[in-house]
């Protein structure tokens, strides 16, 4: 009785993901400190599950800043991650919009700051994320074919080999859908301001110096001349993340 060879199975290599799809919307809101509970409570409960179960949606998740500047103010970064930007401007995301529940009504014009931007995610590296990252806003007149080829092939990739971090993403604004949401009533209701800048965001390694991390990511883009920092690098820890089934 002869026996069949037994052929040794490869097993694929494993593929991991940083960020999911190609668009983003991109939240800096600030609150009170005695505003804090009820904006919590509204945001991880009501918010973002209303938010990532519209169709598009992926992914959400929440952040607060390591460093709070204004004694009484909280600062907070939100970014949602969805299939394409013109998630961002469908119908049923604005139907959403224009239907604001109760309490959405009430927690909305408690914000003491809000920037908001729909963006294209133009540049992805690494695998996975992290509970702390670095937001790093930069100039919009930014040379973007620089840039974009600077993080790419040099920036992001070094600083993964050095594991200093594990993932990072370039998220580019667009300014037209962004106001698709002026003309809603919970647009016309706050008194969001359009961001502008570009925004990288790197996933960071437990323990990085993530000050020392962003002054060389902006030194070498300054003197690549592919952009300049629109303001101080700012650190933030994970809070509460929501994905779509």
């Amino acid at each position: 009785m002869s026996s069949a060879t037994s052929v040794p199975q490869t097993a694929a290599s494993p593929r991991f993901e940083s960020v999911l799809g190609q668009g983003a919307m991109v939240n800096w809101i600030t609150v009170a400190s005695e505003d804090v509970p009820i904006y919590e409570d509204w945001y991880n409960f009501q918010h973002l599950p209303e938010r990532v179960s519209t169709p598009g949606f992926l992914r959400a998740r929440r952040f607060v800043a390591v460093d709070q500047p204004y004694p009484g103010n909280v600062d907070y970064l939100t970014v949602y991650e969805t299939e394409d930007p013109t998630v961002l401007a469908s119908p049923e995301y604005l139907r959403r919009l224009d239907n604001p529940t109760d309490l959405t009504r009430r927690v909305v014009p408690l914000f003491r700051q809000f920037r908001r931007a729909v963006c294209a995610t133009t540049v992805v590296a690494g695998e996975g994320s992290s509970g702390r990252v670095l937001a790093i806003e930069l100039e919009p007149s930014s040379d973007i074919s620089s840039l974009r080829s600077a993080l790419r092939d040099q920036i992001f990739p070094a600083a993964i080999a050095a594991h200093q971090m594990h993932g990072g993403s370039l998220y580019e604004p667009d300014a037209q859908i962004s106001a698709a949401k002026d003309n809603t009533k919970e647009g016309r209701s706050s008194s969001q301001e359009q961001a502008e800048a570009l925004l990288v965001l790197v996933e960071l390694q437990t323990g990085v110096d993530s000050e020392e991390l962003a002054a060389h990511v902006t030194a070498t883009l300054a003197d690549q001349g592919a952009a300049r920092a629109a303001g101080p690098p700012r650190t933030f820890d994970l809070l509460f993340e929501l994905r779509s089934r």
